[in-house]
């Protein structure tokens, strides 16, 4: 069946159940969302028959566009997959990131590796090298999903699915492909992001997790991160251990973290790397590589070396920091142990909570309760996508109508946004000819369109060695401090002429330097409560009243949304949300979940939430400033999550009168 493509990527070995599942469907030029266990060859599963399809069609050119959510992933892949077929087929991979541009002709490529942003940016100034792409595949998708990047590469894909073209056989389709370790609603997912006659195949189930517990002794006069360098350093020790992955939950705390640990293990066997994104790109790629090729290693990180990035055979994972989500969790310990069935775990014990948490979390992935996730679309990016197409056609001297632009987005729903764009001041309509302002046309020439992540561009630091960046985003105000980086101490130096770079001459005793921080981080989610409430000994499908408390166990998130439907109903009573519950006059409320539905149902159709509530559940998007405040705030109040908050109003079975017989759901009172 699949004559060219499986002697190279299964040489000498059968595929797992799964695999072989995946590909019967693909290489018939289905689209498929595939979900399995990391470590599982969900790669192989991919690439295998679209390569068959490849030769099969006698494709001349570039004809898979394989995406990554990062860099790092990027490269990791192009490593293996040149590895399948550069022998044979040297020039069939190339990639194409921020910092990598490796792709010159598409003629004799077969597949091209790149972020999501970097192939808005290619499809936008050399559409030709697309041209003849038959088939995306989605990687990590479930990272991607529910968040402004997700809704960019949507959009990047049906313009690439637009502009190919017409391939000489009607059987030749186009195709795109969804890969996943942790995702629910699977349906879902395939509904948006493959279309309606998608297949969705998930099979396996996780890896045994084997968690063990560091302790740490609780002493406020000692630096928290400090205390973990040194009792992970006796624990890698005595458990004869070689290379370890740590993961933690910042910037500076992975930073903190590995510079105590470099003077703990200095001049033992075991290296000290660290790895997060304001590193340089060749100083992360470094690690990777020293990691991947030494025996012994410690590499503390943070998110950049979650997702399918293959360091070597790791012997355990740590998590200095429990990370908030069942998603992270998985990922995390997915990392480590790859070659066997066994996930083995540590993390940090100060107090029976540290306990409950990782219990909680390990409980979680062995049940396959996962996060919520929500999707919704978002005005902004759809003025990334205008602008985008406006810019080149602008630079291009073409004049573009909102009919040319809808063909080429492939899609005619831009138009309230077009509109918005032109009452903003954003377009000019010069003749029916679509023409950014000035400002947004000098962005677009600086390369600056071409991403919806929010955030201000990052200062460099400079090292003082070799004249080129080591870091972005050191906190200036720190200047003096330390910086561990690249396997030694360096001092943070701000020149009197502003500009900040790595010096030398630091002392043992000398305080760290800081990094900027990227923003928030993610607030306990659903499943994750839920996992608690088990490990306290509740069923946390049961809401629990009390006076001036209700427990219902929904995580922030949806506690907010729930307060504010109380607030709605019951006017001039406040209730305060937080991880478990809410707080506050609930016992004055004709409280049961079916009434709860009932308020939802009537408050989504009248989608008339206060802006400052419903600002609470919009995700950051870059071009959220050049909206409009009507269509701003639509979307701020798209991004409220009914669909998920009524799916889980729908696994909560009743509501317990504290002191009093259980109720159950359908025999409570309506709130009204």
């Amino acid at each position: 069946m699949m004559p060219d493509g499986f002697p190279i990527f299964f040489d000498g070995r059968q595929p797992y159940e799964g695999q072989s599942a995946v590909m019967s469907e693909i290489v018939r030029g289905h689209q498929v969302l595939f979900a399995a266990p990391t470590a599982s060859g969900k790669t192989e599963a991919a690439v295998t028959p679209l390569f068959q399809r490849h030769m099969s069609f006698a494709r001349q050119s570039l004809s898979t566009v394989y995406v990554a959510p990062t860099k790092a992933l990027v490269n990791d892949l192009h490593e293996r997959l040149v590895g399948y077929l550069g022998t044979r087929f040297p020039s069939a991979i190339s990639r194409y990131t921020g910092d990598r541009h490796e792709l010159g002709s598409a003629s004799g490529v077969f597949c091209l590796l790149a972020t999501p942003e970097a192939l808005d940016s290619l499809q936008l100034r050399r559409p030709e090298a697309l041209a003849g792409v038959r088939a995306v595949i989605i990687d990590e998708i479930h990272l991607l999903h529910g968040q402004a990047r997700g809704q960019q590469l949507r959009h990047v894909i049906e313009r690439i699915r637009r502009a190919a073209v017409t391939p000489k056989s009607a059987r030749d389709s186009f195709q795109v492909v969804g890969m996943t370790a942790t995702l629910d609603d699977m349906e879902g997912v395939a509904r948006i992001w493959l279309g309606d006659d998608a297949k969705f195949i998930a099979h396996g189930s996780p890896r045994e997790i084997d968690l063990q517990l560091i302790r740490i002794a609780a002493d406020a006069s000692v630096d928290p991160y400090l205390a973990r360098a040194r009792s992970l350093a006796r624990w890698v020790d005595e458990a004869g251990l070689e290379k370890i992955l740590v993961f933690t939950n910042s910037r500076n705390a992975a930073h903190a973290l590995a510079a105590h640990l470099h003077r703990e293990l200095n001049g033992r066997r075991w290296p000290v790397h660290l790895h997060f994104g304001a590193l340089s790109a060749s100083h992360r790629e470094r690690v990777e590589d020293e990691m991947r090729a030494n025996r012994y290693g410690i590499c503390v990180a943070t998110s950049t070396l979650e997702i399918g990035i293959d360091i070597g055979d790791i012997d355990a994972v740590v998590l200095a920091d429990p990370p908030s989500t069942v998603s992270g969790f998985l990922q995390r310990i997915g990392r480590g142990n790859r070659r066997s069935g066994i996930c083995r775990v540590a993390a940090f014990k100060t107090s029976e909570d540290d306990e409950r948490m990782m219990r909680a979390l390990v409980d979680c992935g062995r049940r396959g309760d996962l996060d919520d996730a929500y999707e919704y679309d978002r005005p902004s990016v759809r003025v990334q996508q205008i602008l985008s197409l406006c810019w080149r056609a602008t630079r291009h001297d073409r004049a573009l109508s909102v009919a040319a632009l809808a063909a080429e987005a492939g899609t005619d729903t831009h138009k309230p946004v077009v509109d918005d764009m032109i009452d903003t001041g954003c377009l000019t309509s010069a003749r029916g000819a679509l023409i950014p302002s000035d400002r947004l046309m000098d962005e677009g020439d600086a390369g600056r369109i071409h991403t919806v992540i929010a955030g201000q561009p990052s200062s460099a630091v400079l090292d003082l060695r070799t004249g080129e960046t080591a870091i972005r985003d050191a906190d200036e105000s720190s200047a003096g401090g330390a910086v561990f980086i690249g396997g030694s101490m360096r001092k943070l130096v701000v020149g009197s002429e502003g500009g900040a770079f790595l010096g030398e001459g630091v002392s043992r005793s000398q305080p760290l330097a800081r990094i900027k921080a990227t923003g928030s981080g993610l607030p306990v989610s659903r499943s994750v409560v839920w996992g608690l409430a088990r490990q306290h000994g509740h069923d946390p499908t049961r809401w629990q009243q009390e006076g001036a408390r209700l427990v219902t166990w929904g995580g922030v998130r949806f506690n907010t949304l729930l307060a504010a439907l109380l607030m709605r109903e019951a006017t001039g009573r406040r209730f305060l949300p937080s991880d478990v519950g809410i707080g506050g006059p609930v016992s004055a409320v004709m409280i049961s979940v079916e009434g709860v539905r009932e308020l939802a149902s009537q408050a989504e159709r009248a989608n008339d939430f206060p802006i400052s509530v419903a600002a609470k559940f919009a995700s950051p998007s870059r071009f959220m400033g050049e909206l409009s405040n009507r269509l701003a705030a639509d979307e701020k109040r798209r991004s409220i999550p009914w669909t998920p908050f009524c799916r889980w109003l729908d696994r909560v079975s009743g509501i317990d009168m504290v002191g009093s017989i259980p109720i159950d759901a359908a025999e409570q009172p309506v709130a009204r």
